[in-house]
Protein backbone atom coordinates (compact mmCIF):
# COMPACT_ATOMS: atom_id res chain seq x y z
CA UNK A 1 0.00 0.00 0.00
CA UNK A 2 1.25 3.42 -0.76
CA UNK A 3 2.58 5.71 1.90
CA UNK A 4 0.38 8.62 2.02
CA UNK A 5 2.21 11.64 1.36
CA UNK A 6 2.31 14.66 4.33
CA UNK A 7 2.27 18.10 4.13
CA UNK A 8 5.24 19.80 3.24
CA UNK A 9 5.64 21.83 6.96
CA UNK A 10 3.93 21.70 10.00
CA UNK A 11 3.50 23.59 13.37
CA UNK A 12 5.61 22.74 16.40
CA UNK A 13 3.99 21.00 19.17
CA UNK A 14 2.99 22.75 22.17
CA UNK A 15 5.65 21.02 24.56
CA UNK A 16 8.25 20.79 21.12
CA UNK A 17 7.85 24.60 21.28
CA UNK A 18 10.33 25.47 23.63
CA UNK A 19 13.40 22.84 22.63
CA UNK A 20 14.93 25.12 19.65
CA UNK A 21 15.03 28.58 21.86
CA UNK A 22 16.41 26.39 24.99
CA UNK A 23 18.55 24.34 23.26
CA UNK A 24 22.49 24.59 25.21
CA UNK A 25 25.35 22.47 24.06
CA UNK A 26 25.16 21.29 28.33
CA UNK A 27 21.98 20.35 27.04
CA UNK A 28 20.79 19.45 24.00
CA UNK A 29 17.30 18.17 23.71
CA UNK A 30 18.47 14.67 22.57
CA UNK A 31 17.32 11.33 23.87
CA UNK A 32 18.83 7.79 23.37
CA UNK A 33 16.60 4.94 22.80
CA UNK A 34 18.56 1.76 22.38
CA UNK A 35 18.24 -2.11 21.60
CA UNK A 36 20.45 -4.60 22.76
CA UNK A 37 20.11 -8.06 20.85
CA UNK A 38 22.40 -11.41 21.86
CA UNK A 39 24.02 -11.19 18.44
CA UNK A 40 26.43 -8.92 16.20
CA UNK A 41 24.47 -6.48 14.30
CA UNK A 42 24.56 -6.22 10.46
CA UNK A 43 24.56 -2.94 9.21
CA UNK A 44 22.83 -3.48 5.82
CA UNK A 45 20.03 -4.99 6.97
CA UNK A 46 19.84 -2.72 9.70
CA UNK A 47 19.57 0.22 6.65
CA UNK A 48 16.95 -2.22 5.26
CA UNK A 49 14.86 -1.97 8.13
CA UNK A 50 15.13 1.56 9.06
CA UNK A 51 14.27 2.18 5.43
CA UNK A 52 10.67 0.15 6.08
CA UNK A 53 10.09 1.21 9.36
CA UNK A 54 10.68 5.16 8.50
CA UNK A 55 7.88 4.79 5.72
CA UNK A 56 5.34 4.62 8.84
CA UNK A 57 6.64 7.29 10.67
CA UNK A 58 7.26 10.48 7.61
CA UNK A 59 6.55 12.52 9.84
CA UNK A 60 10.07 12.10 11.36
CA UNK A 61 11.29 12.74 7.70
CA UNK A 62 11.78 16.57 8.53
CA UNK A 63 14.35 19.04 9.03
CA UNK A 64 13.91 21.99 11.44
CA UNK A 65 13.18 25.72 10.14
CA UNK A 66 13.08 29.11 11.25
CA UNK A 67 10.11 31.04 10.81
CA UNK A 68 8.99 34.39 11.32
CA UNK A 69 6.71 33.41 14.50
CA UNK A 70 7.83 30.57 15.16
CA UNK A 71 10.81 27.41 14.48
CA UNK A 72 8.49 24.77 12.41
CA UNK A 73 9.25 21.19 10.70
CA UNK A 74 10.11 21.29 6.33
CA UNK A 75 9.25 18.16 4.72
CA UNK A 76 12.50 17.12 3.34
CA UNK A 77 13.12 14.39 0.40
CA UNK A 78 16.19 12.43 2.87
CA UNK A 79 16.57 9.47 4.08
CA UNK A 80 18.51 8.47 7.08
CA UNK A 81 21.45 6.50 6.95
CA UNK A 82 22.83 4.19 9.37
CA UNK A 83 26.35 4.29 11.11
CA UNK A 84 28.72 3.18 13.34
CA UNK A 85 28.46 4.35 16.17
CA UNK A 86 31.16 7.66 16.85
CA UNK A 87 29.30 10.23 18.59
CA UNK A 88 28.95 11.21 22.10
CA UNK A 89 25.70 10.02 23.60
CA UNK A 90 23.04 12.70 22.92
CA UNK A 91 25.49 14.36 21.40
CA UNK A 92 23.82 17.51 19.03
CA UNK A 93 21.06 16.66 16.23
CA UNK A 94 21.49 20.70 15.08
CA UNK A 95 23.55 22.44 13.52
CA UNK A 96 23.47 26.00 12.38
CA UNK A 97 22.89 26.00 8.30
CA UNK A 98 23.17 21.99 8.03
CA UNK A 99 19.13 20.87 6.94
CA UNK A 100 19.87 17.39 8.34
CA UNK A 101 17.41 14.90 9.68
CA UNK A 102 16.42 15.16 13.51
CA UNK A 103 17.26 11.44 14.14
CA UNK A 104 20.19 9.00 13.94
CA UNK A 105 20.07 5.74 13.48
CA UNK A 106 24.07 4.15 14.57
CA UNK A 107 25.16 0.64 15.79
CA UNK A 108 27.57 -1.11 18.09
CA UNK A 109 28.72 -4.31 18.39
CA UNK A 110 25.27 -5.95 19.25
CA UNK A 111 23.19 -2.81 20.31
CA UNK A 112 21.10 -0.41 18.04
CA UNK A 113 20.93 3.09 18.82
CA UNK A 114 17.95 5.32 17.74
CA UNK A 115 18.91 8.91 19.36
CA UNK A 116 16.18 11.88 18.46
CA UNK A 117 15.49 15.35 18.71
CA UNK A 118 13.21 16.41 21.00
CA UNK A 119 11.02 18.64 18.85
CA UNK A 120 10.21 15.67 16.64
CA UNK A 121 8.79 13.19 19.50
CA UNK A 122 8.75 12.15 23.07
CA UNK A 123 9.53 8.85 24.58
CA UNK A 124 6.91 7.62 23.52
CA UNK A 125 7.01 8.13 19.91
CA UNK A 126 10.71 7.26 20.08
CA UNK A 127 10.22 4.35 21.15
CA UNK A 128 7.53 2.96 19.02
CA UNK A 129 9.71 4.20 16.19
CA UNK A 130 12.90 1.93 17.90
CA UNK A 131 10.50 -0.74 18.04
CA UNK A 132 9.09 -1.33 14.29
CA UNK A 133 12.82 -0.44 13.61
CA UNK A 134 14.03 -3.75 15.41
CA UNK A 135 10.96 -5.52 14.24
CA UNK A 136 11.84 -4.99 10.41
CA UNK A 137 15.61 -5.87 11.37
CA UNK A 138 14.78 -9.68 13.25
CA UNK A 139 12.33 -9.76 10.77
CA UNK A 140 14.27 -10.33 8.14
CA UNK A 141 17.43 -11.30 9.79
CA UNK A 142 15.88 -14.32 11.20
CA UNK A 143 13.33 -14.95 8.21
CA UNK A 144 13.93 -18.94 7.74
CA UNK A 145 13.11 -19.36 11.49
CA UNK A 146 10.29 -17.18 11.98
CA UNK A 147 7.10 -18.44 11.17
CA UNK A 148 5.61 -15.18 10.09
CA UNK A 149 6.76 -11.51 10.16
CA UNK A 150 6.05 -10.01 13.01
CA UNK A 151 3.65 -6.72 13.05
CA UNK A 152 5.93 -3.70 12.59
CA UNK A 153 3.49 -1.64 14.16
CA UNK A 154 1.70 -2.92 18.01
CA UNK A 155 -1.33 -1.00 17.01
CA UNK A 156 -3.44 -0.27 13.69
CA UNK A 157 -3.08 3.05 13.96
CA UNK A 158 -3.83 5.62 10.62
CA UNK A 159 -1.12 7.82 9.37
CA UNK A 160 -3.54 10.95 10.26
CA UNK A 161 -3.55 8.98 14.23
CA UNK A 162 0.45 8.96 14.35
CA UNK A 163 0.68 12.58 12.90
CA UNK A 164 -1.62 14.57 15.26
CA UNK A 165 -0.90 16.97 17.56
CA UNK A 166 -2.79 15.95 20.34
CA UNK A 167 -2.04 19.21 22.47
CA UNK A 168 -4.40 20.71 20.52
CA UNK A 169 -7.35 17.96 20.22
CA UNK A 170 -7.60 18.48 24.17
CA UNK A 171 -6.94 22.06 24.46
CA UNK A 172 -9.89 23.55 26.41
CA UNK A 173 -9.76 27.40 26.01
CA UNK A 174 -12.17 28.04 29.18
CA UNK A 175 -9.93 25.55 31.36
CA UNK A 176 -7.19 27.26 32.56
CA UNK A 177 -4.86 26.28 35.08
CA UNK A 178 -2.39 28.64 36.91
CA UNK A 179 1.01 28.17 35.82
CA UNK A 180 3.52 30.34 38.63
CA UNK A 181 6.67 32.08 36.40
CA UNK A 182 8.85 31.89 39.44
CA UNK A 183 8.48 28.84 41.58
CA UNK A 184 10.05 28.65 44.98
CA UNK A 185 13.48 27.64 45.04
CA UNK A 186 14.51 24.20 44.87
CA UNK A 187 17.76 22.50 46.00
CA UNK A 188 20.45 22.52 43.51
CA UNK A 189 23.09 19.23 42.56
CA UNK A 190 26.25 20.47 43.20
CA UNK A 191 29.89 20.04 42.52
CA UNK A 192 32.22 20.05 39.33
CA UNK A 193 30.73 20.02 36.10
CA UNK A 194 32.44 18.57 33.19
CA UNK A 195 33.09 20.33 30.38
CA UNK A 196 29.93 21.75 27.88
CA UNK A 197 29.57 19.40 25.94
CA UNK A 198 30.42 16.28 27.66
CA UNK A 199 27.83 13.75 29.52
CA UNK A 200 28.25 11.37 31.65
CA UNK A 201 25.89 8.23 31.29
CA UNK A 202 26.25 5.36 33.94
CA UNK A 203 23.59 2.54 33.84
CA UNK A 204 22.51 0.10 36.10
CA UNK A 205 20.82 -3.24 35.50
CA UNK A 206 18.78 -4.48 38.17
CA UNK A 207 15.71 -7.36 38.19
CA UNK A 208 12.44 -6.49 37.39
CA UNK A 209 10.91 -8.94 40.37
CA UNK A 210 13.36 -7.76 42.76
CA UNK A 211 12.36 -4.25 42.77
CA UNK A 212 8.45 -5.18 42.47
CA UNK A 213 9.27 -6.97 45.67
CA UNK A 214 10.59 -4.07 47.65
CA UNK A 215 8.10 -1.95 45.99
CA UNK A 216 5.36 -4.05 47.07
CA UNK A 217 6.42 -5.02 50.25
CA UNK A 218 6.20 -1.36 51.08
CA UNK A 219 2.76 -1.15 49.11
CA UNK A 220 4.03 0.93 46.26
CA UNK A 221 4.23 1.13 42.88
CA UNK A 222 7.84 0.14 40.77
CA UNK A 223 7.75 4.55 39.77
CA UNK A 224 6.93 5.70 43.33
CA UNK A 225 9.58 3.22 44.79
CA UNK A 226 12.37 4.22 42.61
CA UNK A 227 10.89 7.91 43.10
CA UNK A 228 11.51 7.42 46.82
CA UNK A 229 14.91 5.84 46.87
CA UNK A 230 16.00 8.71 44.47
CA UNK A 231 14.98 11.16 47.04
CA UNK A 232 17.17 8.84 49.44
CA UNK A 233 20.54 9.24 47.47
CA UNK A 234 19.62 13.15 47.43
CA UNK A 235 19.23 13.22 50.93
CA UNK A 236 22.83 11.36 51.49
CA UNK A 237 24.41 13.26 49.16
CA UNK A 238 23.19 16.84 50.99
CA UNK A 239 24.57 18.55 53.65
CA UNK A 240 23.05 19.58 56.66
CA UNK A 241 22.86 23.30 55.59
CA UNK A 242 21.30 22.55 51.67
CA UNK A 243 18.36 20.90 53.62
CA UNK A 244 16.98 24.55 53.94
CA UNK A 245 15.98 24.38 50.15
CA UNK A 246 13.15 21.01 49.62
CA UNK A 247 14.26 18.51 47.11
CA UNK A 248 11.98 18.83 43.67
CA UNK A 249 11.50 15.72 41.11
CA UNK A 250 10.28 16.48 38.22
CA UNK A 251 8.45 13.60 36.20
CA UNK A 252 7.33 13.42 32.71
CA UNK A 253 3.89 12.08 32.10
CA UNK A 254 2.88 10.41 29.19
CA UNK A 255 -0.49 11.55 28.90
CA UNK A 256 -1.79 8.75 26.10
CA UNK A 257 -2.54 6.73 29.55
CA UNK A 258 -5.03 9.68 30.38
CA UNK A 259 -6.44 11.12 27.04
CA UNK A 260 -6.87 8.61 24.12
CA UNK A 261 -4.13 9.41 21.61
CA UNK A 262 -1.77 7.08 19.24
CA UNK A 263 0.10 10.30 18.48
CA UNK A 264 4.05 9.97 17.48
CA UNK A 265 4.58 13.37 18.45
CA UNK A 266 4.96 14.91 21.53
CA UNK A 267 2.23 14.28 24.17
CA UNK A 268 3.47 14.25 27.71
CA UNK A 269 3.20 16.60 31.03
CA UNK A 270 4.84 17.44 33.89
CA UNK A 271 4.04 16.73 37.95
CA UNK A 272 6.60 17.56 40.73
CA UNK A 273 7.18 15.54 43.48
CA UNK A 274 8.43 17.76 46.59
CA UNK A 275 10.36 16.78 50.19
CA UNK A 276 11.89 19.16 52.61
CA UNK A 277 14.37 17.08 54.71
CA UNK A 278 14.76 20.51 56.71
CA UNK A 279 10.99 19.82 57.82
CA UNK A 280 10.48 16.39 58.07
CA UNK A 281 11.88 13.15 59.85
CA UNK A 282 13.66 12.12 56.13
CA UNK A 283 13.02 8.30 57.03
CA UNK A 284 12.12 6.12 54.14
CA UNK A 285 8.84 5.05 54.81
CA UNK A 286 7.80 8.73 55.59
CA UNK A 287 9.84 9.67 51.93
CA UNK A 288 7.62 6.90 50.39
CA UNK A 289 4.33 8.47 52.15
CA UNK A 290 5.11 11.60 50.48
CA UNK A 291 5.86 10.34 47.22
CA UNK A 292 2.86 8.23 47.28
CA UNK A 293 0.68 10.94 47.82
CA UNK A 294 1.79 13.38 45.53
CA UNK A 295 1.21 10.69 42.88
CA UNK A 296 -2.18 10.28 43.66
CA UNK A 297 -2.80 14.07 43.96
CA UNK A 298 -0.85 14.99 40.27
CA UNK A 299 -2.09 11.96 38.27
CA UNK A 300 -5.65 12.49 37.75
CA UNK A 301 -7.10 13.36 34.42
CA UNK A 302 -8.32 16.81 35.42
CA UNK A 303 -5.52 17.62 37.22
CA UNK A 304 -3.26 17.17 33.97
CA UNK A 305 -5.51 18.88 32.05
CA UNK A 306 -5.35 21.95 33.72
CA UNK A 307 -1.21 21.69 33.69
CA UNK A 308 -1.70 21.18 29.49
CA UNK A 309 -3.91 24.13 29.42
CA UNK A 310 -1.70 26.67 31.48
CA UNK A 311 1.18 25.61 29.43
CA UNK A 312 -1.02 25.41 25.80
CA UNK A 313 -2.61 29.15 27.19
CA UNK A 314 0.94 30.80 26.33
CA UNK A 315 0.99 29.23 22.49
CA UNK A 316 -3.16 30.66 22.08
CA UNK A 317 -2.08 34.40 23.60
CA UNK A 318 -2.94 36.94 20.68
CA UNK A 319 0.17 39.26 22.17
CA UNK A 320 2.46 36.53 22.07
CA UNK A 321 1.80 34.60 18.98
CA UNK A 322 2.29 38.00 16.99
CA UNK A 323 5.73 38.52 18.58
CA UNK A 324 8.86 37.71 16.37
CA UNK A 325 10.92 34.71 17.02
CA UNK A 326 13.43 36.94 18.36
CA UNK A 327 11.20 38.32 20.72
CA UNK A 328 10.26 34.62 21.68
CA UNK A 329 13.15 32.67 21.93
CA UNK A 330 14.38 35.62 24.56
CA UNK A 331 11.32 34.93 26.48
CA UNK A 332 11.34 31.44 26.62
CA UNK A 333 14.63 31.18 27.66
CA UNK A 334 14.26 34.04 30.40
CA UNK A 335 11.27 31.45 31.50
CA UNK A 336 13.50 27.91 30.70
CA UNK A 337 15.53 29.62 33.56
CA UNK A 338 12.74 30.57 35.83
CA UNK A 339 12.01 27.01 35.45
CA UNK A 340 14.98 25.74 36.98
CA UNK A 341 15.19 27.47 39.86
CA UNK A 342 12.77 24.89 41.22
CA UNK A 343 14.23 21.86 39.76
CA UNK A 344 16.68 19.16 41.74
CA UNK A 345 16.62 16.40 38.76
CA UNK A 346 14.35 14.55 36.71
CA UNK A 347 12.95 10.81 37.19
CA UNK A 348 11.27 9.62 33.49
CA UNK A 349 10.02 6.18 33.43
CA UNK A 350 9.28 4.62 30.20
CA UNK A 351 7.67 1.75 31.51
CA UNK A 352 7.70 -2.29 30.30
CA UNK A 353 8.96 -2.75 26.70
CA UNK A 354 6.77 -5.34 24.59
CA UNK A 355 7.44 -7.15 21.77
CA UNK A 356 5.79 -9.69 19.97
CA UNK A 357 6.76 -12.96 21.09
CA UNK A 358 8.44 -14.83 18.54
CA UNK A 359 10.92 -11.90 18.34
CA UNK A 360 11.45 -11.65 22.06
CA UNK A 361 14.43 -14.62 22.01
CA UNK A 362 17.02 -12.41 20.03
CA UNK A 363 16.62 -9.10 22.57
CA UNK A 364 18.55 -8.84 25.54
CA UNK A 365 17.54 -5.24 26.67
CA UNK A 366 16.11 -1.93 26.18
CA UNK A 367 17.88 1.37 27.21
CA UNK A 368 17.06 5.04 27.88
CA UNK A 369 19.12 8.13 28.49
CA UNK A 370 18.36 11.55 27.83
CA UNK A 371 20.86 14.72 28.05
CA UNK A 372 20.48 17.21 30.71
CA UNK A 373 22.40 20.17 31.92
CA UNK A 374 21.74 18.88 35.74
CA UNK A 375 21.13 15.07 36.99
CA UNK A 376 18.32 12.44 35.15
CA UNK A 377 17.50 9.22 35.31
CA UNK A 378 15.64 7.12 32.71
CA UNK A 379 14.30 3.47 33.47
CA UNK A 380 12.60 1.24 30.98
CA UNK A 381 12.16 -2.68 31.25
CA UNK A 382 12.19 -5.71 29.21
CA UNK A 383 11.36 -9.22 30.73
CA UNK A 384 13.30 -9.57 34.19
CA UNK A 385 15.95 -6.40 33.11
CA UNK A 386 15.38 -3.29 34.84
CA UNK A 387 17.47 -0.42 33.17
CA UNK A 388 18.60 2.58 35.30
CA UNK A 389 19.87 5.04 33.21
CA UNK A 390 21.89 8.05 34.70
CA UNK A 391 23.01 10.58 32.58
CA UNK A 392 25.10 13.68 34.90
CA UNK A 393 26.46 17.13 33.44
CA UNK A 394 28.63 16.19 36.81
CA UNK A 395 32.15 14.74 37.31
CA UNK A 396 31.11 13.16 40.58
CA UNK A 397 29.18 9.44 40.81
CA UNK A 398 28.25 10.08 43.96
CA UNK A 399 24.28 10.40 44.08
CA UNK A 400 24.63 7.42 41.15
CA UNK A 401 26.48 5.41 44.36
CA UNK A 402 23.79 6.15 46.82
CA UNK A 403 21.04 4.86 44.46
CA UNK A 404 22.67 1.86 43.80
CA UNK A 405 23.39 1.47 47.52
CA UNK A 406 19.84 2.08 48.42
CA UNK A 407 18.94 -0.65 46.17
CA UNK A 408 21.53 -2.93 47.93
CA UNK A 409 20.22 -2.36 50.99
CA UNK A 410 16.70 -4.03 49.98
CA UNK A 411 18.87 -6.71 48.22
CA UNK A 412 18.27 -5.81 44.55
CA UNK A 413 22.21 -5.74 43.41
CA UNK A 414 22.62 -3.82 40.12
CA UNK A 415 25.40 -4.53 37.46
CA UNK A 416 27.00 -1.61 35.67
CA UNK A 417 28.46 -0.35 32.76
CA UNK A 418 29.29 3.42 32.04
CA UNK A 419 31.03 5.74 29.32
CA UNK A 420 32.85 7.41 31.88
CA UNK A 421 34.77 6.48 35.17
CA UNK A 422 32.76 4.39 37.67
CA UNK A 423 35.29 1.90 39.44
CA UNK A 424 33.56 -1.67 39.70
CA UNK A 425 32.81 -3.78 42.66
CA UNK A 426 31.28 -1.00 44.73
CA UNK A 427 28.79 -2.00 47.44
CA UNK A 428 26.15 -1.50 45.74
CA UNK A 429 27.34 -2.80 42.23
CA UNK A 430 29.85 -4.80 40.09
CA UNK A 431 30.39 -4.33 36.52
CA UNK A 432 28.46 -5.18 33.75
CA UNK A 433 29.22 -6.44 30.23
Amino acid sequence: MPVKKTAAWSKLDNAAKIFPSTREKSDTRVFRFACELYEEINPAVLQRAVDRAVANFPNYLCVIRKGAFWYYLERRDLHPTVTPEQKRVCGPMVQADQKKLLFEVSYFRRRINLEMYHVLSDGTGAMQFLKAIVTCYLNERHAGELPHPAPILERDSSLSERTSDSFQKYYEKNKKGRQSLLPPKAYHLTGEKLPEDQLLAIEGFVSVKEVLRAAHASQATLTVYLTAVFLEAIRREMSLQARKDPVVLRIPVNLRQFFPSETARNFFGIIEVQYDFGLRSGEFPDILEQVARAFAQELTPDQLSLRMNALSAMEHNPFIRIAPLPVKNIALRLARHMSDVGETAVISNVGRVTMPPELTPYIRSFHVLASTKKLQLCVCSFGDRLQLGFTSAFTSTGLQRQFLAVLAEQGIQAQVASNGFFPAQTPAAGKGD
